[in-house]
């Protein structure tokens, strides 16, 4: 009985010490993961945040990831601060050149457009034949509304082989549409004969003839309307009526619209097609949604774009259309 006594006890004591040796060891281990993730915590404080950047032991291949990191991120504000810090540290003229461009676009996304193209420039004055800083340079100056100046970047993008032939009429599109001091005669005429060297601009005639309310029915003819098939949905029947229209796609859209009897049509656009039948058929809870892909780097938005938002290839919208349901509920105001 006695030994039987002894045996519990021996086993009580034995649990007992391996239950507070784990509690010990788990602690133990938590401290020691703290003190580690510690090690690789940013520091808050900004100053001291500087500070870390400018240890001259990190190397400078290690800051530029870390700025591009930050970029890919959306935190341009610490991206842009690595970069500078960068530039400070840099010698070589060719890492210069590439912090510079890579600095100038991370302004360029950040929206700061003027510090960026100043940016641009530097990177130029180091080495004029820069083409990536010359392409966002053009951008820049376009969104600036500076179009003498991208006209010239261009120019010089030219002499390097580069094809800036359409480039240059879209620019040439928008200094004629936003020109004050031309009339809206000549506006039609300038637009008119750049649309006829870029189809892709034909939107772009199209739109202008659309926002003055002139008539376009007789010119629509020699017109590849796959590049505004959304703008011909949305038209004003009282200002374009596709109804009288016999090439195939103003006419599938009519018939979509229930403009004119639906006629079964082989090839053409599929989701026009699907709606003339649908309205034939008496149902009407279907409408047409539109969004818009680049045909070079494939990213879909929901608005028309000339140049593509990512990518910044110009004239690649592809118009995409699709088959949504009506919404059957009213907006009601609540004032």
């Amino acid at each position: 009985m006695f030994g039987i006594i002894i045996l519990f006890a021996i086993v009580f004591i034995i649990s007992f010490a391996n239950y507070w040796w784990g509690v010990f060891k788990s602690k133990e281990e938590k401290d020691s993961i703290e003190k580690f993730v510690k090690k690789f915590e940013i520091i808050s404080d900004e100053k001291e945040y500087k500070k870390l950047l400018q240890d001259s032991n990190i190397p400078i291949e290690s800051l530029v990831l870390l700025a591009d990191a930050y970029g890919k991120s959306g935190d341009y504000e610490k991206s842009i601060n690595i970069y500078l810090v960068a530039l400070k540290r840099v010698k070589g003229k060719d890492k210069k050149e590439y912090i510079l461009s890579s600095l100038g676009k991370t302004y360029f996304k950040a929206g700061f457009l003027r510090r960026g193209a100043d940016i641009f420039l530097e990177s130029l004055r180091l080495h004029p034949r820069n083409e990536e800083s010359l392409k966002y340079l053009t951008v820049v100056y376009e969104r600036l509304k500076e179009y003498d100046k991208a006209i010239e970047v261009l120019d010089a993008l030219e002499e390097l082989g580069a094809a800036v032939k359409r480039q240059k009429l879209y620019i040439e599109c928008l200094q004629v549409s936003e020109d004050s001091k031309i009339s809206n005669t000549k506006k039609q005429e300038k637009l008119r004969e750049i649309s006829k060297k870029e189809k892709f601009l034909q939107r772009k005639y199209f739109e202008f003839m659309q926002q003055n309310r002139l008539d376009i029915t007789k010119e629509l003819d020699d017109f590849d309307f796959k590049n505004f098939t959304d703008l011909l949905w949305f038209s004003d029947a009282k200002w374009l009526d596709l109804s009288h229209f016999s090439k195939q796609i103003p006419r599938q859209i009519a018939m979509a619209k229930g403009l004119i009897d639906y006629e079964e049509v082989k090839d053409g656009i599929f989701a026009f097609n699907v709606l003339g039948a649908l309205r034939k058929e008496g149902s009407i809870k279907a409408e047409l949604s539109f969004h818009y892909m680049c045909s070079e780097c494939k990213n879909v938005y929901p608005l028309y774009f000339y140049r593509c938002p990512n990518c910044l290839s110009i004239g690649n919208a592809k118009i995409q259309s699709s088959i949504v349901k009506v919404n059957d509920e009213k907006n009601i105001p609540f004032l």
